[in-house]
């Protein structure tokens, strides 16, 4: 494969993000997602990109668990 990134298909994206790949299509629709085609015309996601998701995914995950820590405890 030489120096050539590898690409991931919208379905492997989705299991490594924890999403379905209908999100992951709409994230391509939107342009949110950088893809390119192959030559059947079928969406392929580069490996740095899907870093970059997994990246932001990580670190709206770690706000998301702040914000649980920032709410009020509840009474026993």
């Amino acid at each position: 494969m030489g120096g050539e990134e590898r690409l991931y298909t919208p379905e492997e994206v989705a299991e490594l993000l924890g999403v379905t790949h209908v999100a992951v299509r709409k994230w391509i629709k939107a342009g949110k997602v950088r893809v390119v085609k192959n030559i059947y015309g079928m969406y392929r996601i580069p490996e740095s990109e899907v870093r970059r998701l997994v990246e932001e995914r990580s670190s709206l995950k770690s706000f998301t668990l702040d914000l649980e820590e920032l709410k009020p405890k509840r009474r026993s």
